[in-house]
């Protein structure tokens, strides 16, 4: 199963790059949908994931890991 990894908030590491809520509706980045997704802790699409990635410069498996299934 694919994850974040603890203590990943993504919506918090948008910010601290200068990409809030507002921010990323109003450059058309993400829309409200997807703004709200990422609040619920759902995860991305890999276009989302590939914008996240850009944005905060971070590679994937910083945000995300797989996990085996029990």
């Amino acid at each position: 199963m694919i994850r974040y990894r603890d203590g990943v908030n993504v919506l918090e590491m948008l910010a601290a790059c200068g990409f809030t809520a507002y921010e990323l509706r109003r450059q058309h980045i993400f829309g409200q949908r997807t703004i709200q997704k990422l609040r619920d802790g759902g995860l991305p699409s890999w276009r989302e994931l590939d914008v996240i990635c850009d944005i905060t410069a971070l590679d994937v498996g910083e945000i995300v890991q797989f996990e085996r299934d029990k």
